[in-house]
Order: C-alpha cells, then sequence, then structure tokens
C-alpha cells in the first residue's frame, strides 16, 4: 500500500509536461505563421513595387455617359511624399501618376484625361519625373492632358501642369511660388548651451556643407547659390515651353510670389478660369468627341495595406514634430510653396 502511495503524484507532473510541450508547439507554429505572412507580405509588396502598372484603379463615376470616357487623375499632397500603404494607394507620387496613366493608356474608351491637381509642390527630381512622364503619354497616346487646379497648385504642383495642353484654375485658387527652395536646420546655438560638440571627419573640404552645427561659410554658400540657380532655370525652362512666353518675362514672375488663379489668368500663367466641369468641356473639346463618361480613378486600401500600414515603424517623436512644423532635418531641394 505504502508503494502505491508513492508512485501517484508522477501522473500530474506527466500531465503538466504533455500542456506545457503542447503550449511550445503551439508557438512554434504561430511564430512559422507570423512569418510567413511576414514573407507574403513582402513579396506582393516587392511585386507592386516593381510595377507601378499592376496597380489597378477603381473608376468613380462623376457625370456624364455614353462610351466615351474622360478620366481624372487626383495629384493631391505633397509630391513625393507617400501616405503609406503596400500598394501606394495615397500621395503624390512619379509611381502612382505612372499607373494611373498607363491604365489610361491601355483603356480604348479614355479619351482624354484631367489632372486634378492640389499640390503644393515637392520634390524636384519627384516633380521632372511626374512632368516627363505626363509628356510620355501624350506622346505615345496622342490624348489631351487637362489640368483642373484645386485649392492650391504651387510650385512642383504648376511645375508638372506644365506638360498639359490646357490649364483651368479655379479664380481663389493658390498658385505661383515658382522657384526652387533648400533649407536646413542650424542648432549650433542650442548644442553650445547643452555643451554638445559634433566631431567630423571628412574627406573633403565641402563634405559636411551644409552642416546644422555651424554656419555656411561663403564659399559654401555660394556653391548652394550655384545649384539653387541650375533647379531654378529647370524650372523657368518647362515655364517658358509650357505657356510660350519669353524666358525675361518668366523669369520676372518667377521670384517665388503666390499669385491667385484670377491673377493667374491675366499674366498668362493658366489658360481659363473654371471648375472640374469646365476641365471636362475643355478635354472633350480637343478629343474631338460630343459628350462622355467623367471617372475619377481611385483606389481602396485592401487588407494588405493595412497589414503593411500596422507593421511599418512609427517615426520618431522628435522628427514627427519637427516635420509638422515644416522643419526638414534633412536638406533637399524642392519645388515647394513652404510659407
Amino acid at each position: 500500500m505504502q508503494s502505491n502511495d508513492q508512485t501517484q503524484p508522477a501522473q500530474p507532473r506527466r500531465r503538466n509536461r504533455g500542456c506545457i510541450w503542447a503550449a511550445v508547439i503551439g508557438a512554434v507554429f504561430g511564430v512559422l505563421a507570423l512569418v510567413a505572412l511576414v514573407v507574403f507580405v513582402a513579396a506582393i509588396a516587392g511585386t507592386a513595387s516593381g510595377s507601378a502598372g499592376s496597380v489597378q484603379w477603381d473608376e468613380q463615376h462623376i457625370d456624364g455617359s455614353g462610351s466615351n470616357k474622360v478620366a481624372v487623375l487626383p495629384v493631391s499632397g505633397v509630391i513625393g511624399a507617400s501616405g503609406g500603404g503596400l500598394l501606394g494607394s495615397e500621395g503624390a507620387t512619379p509611381e502612382n501618376l505612372n499607373s494611373q496613366l498607363m491604365q489610361a493608356a491601355n483603356d480604348d474608351a479614355v479619351k482624354a484625361i484631367i489632372l486634378e491637381v492640389n499640390s503644393p509642390g515637392g520634390g524636384v527630381v519627384a516633380s521632372d519625373e511626374m512632368y516627363r512622364d505626363i509628356l510620355d503619354f501624350k506622346e505615345t497616346s496622342g490624348r489631351p492632358v487637362v489640368v483642373s487646379m484645386g485649392d492650391t497648385a504651387a510650385s512642383g504642383g504648376y511645375y508638372i501642369s506644365m506638360a498639359a495642353d490646357h490649364v483651368v484654375a479655379n479664380p481663389a485658387t493658390l498658385t505661383g511660388s515658382l522657384g526652387v527652395i533648400l533649407s536646413f536646420l542650424n542648432y549650433e546655438e542650442a548644442a553650445n548651451k547643452l555643451g554638445l560638440k559634433q566631431v567630423v571627419i571628412k574627406s573633403g573640404e565641402y563634405k559636411d556643407i551644409g552642416s546644422p552645427t555651424r554656419d555656411l561659410t561663403t564659399e559654401e554658400r555660394q556653391i548652394l547659390q550655384e545649384l539653387i540657380d541650375e533647379t531654378y532655370g529647370q524650372f523657368v525652362g518647362v515655364i517658358v515651353a509650357g505657356r510660350k512666353l519669353p524666358e525675361a518675362h518668366v523669369r520676372e514672375l518667377a521670384d517665388g510670389r503666390i499669385y491667385s488663379g484670377r491673377k493667374a489668368k491675366e499674366l498668362k500663367l493658366v489658360d481659363s478660369l473654371g471648375d472640374l466641369d469646365d476641365a471636362a468641356t475643355q478635354a472633350q473639346r480637343l478629343a474631338k468627341i460630343d459628350g462622355a463618361t467623367i471617372v475619377r480613378y481611385e483606389q481602396s486600401p485592401g487588407l494588405l495595406d493595412l497589414l503593411s500600414a500596422r507593421m511599418e515603424p512609427r517615426k520618431p517623436e522628435a522628427l514627427a514634430v519637427l516635420e509638422a512644423a515644416g522643419l526638414d532635418p534633412t536638406p533637399r531641394l524642392q519645388y515647394l510653396y513652404r510659407p
């Protein structure tokens, strides 16, 4: 009897070990499932980013009817800045615009497009890429492009509009700001007060040009000004080509000031005043069609967008505060209206 009493406590320990092993196996399978999901999402993301044309945009009916279509392509927000999401469904980026243009070009029913521009501009390179993509669309498809300016179509927003055949602005549209800007932080005084000192080892005299811990030298300021002047000349050339205006006159207008849509019309910076309906009328006139269905390209976020948004790392709080205040810690050339 005594030996039987001693063997009985071993049974619950075996059951406990079984539960532990079951939990471990479950955890392993959970981790494997999570890894598989991450790999799957990454693979889809790579496919989407590798082929802009693979993104399919939904068509939202706006007005009109008939077999012919006029496609409205939104260009909203800072150019070059993505709003996040796996498939890049938000943001005024070259990738988004290129995929929209490709979809329109591959649709024989689309006889013209309207760029619905509501942007203060943005990156120099991104603005130029979008401008050239619009020119390529016009050349390869033979279809007209009309711009409908919204609340703001300034700087880079105006730059890309120069590729259009006709530009329509609302009388109250904020446009202009023609030029280029390069800005960066200088926190030398704050660093001195905190006792912070940056140590720099560089390969050349100008390798740390624009350092936030010291003022620019006279030579450095000249180098950056030459870069600004070169990029500004590119902007002027685009306006001269798009508006058929003398270069000297464009340089007088392109001093960075902003204009209302009404004033821009007086200065021949836009063709006419109106809204999206007026832009649609102009698009049909240029396409030589009588009546069309007006559709806007949109994309609703899908499951993969939501998953990628959850996995996307958050910006450091200090960086988010600086960007919200319009202070960019990274120097970059911009066609951007920024008060």
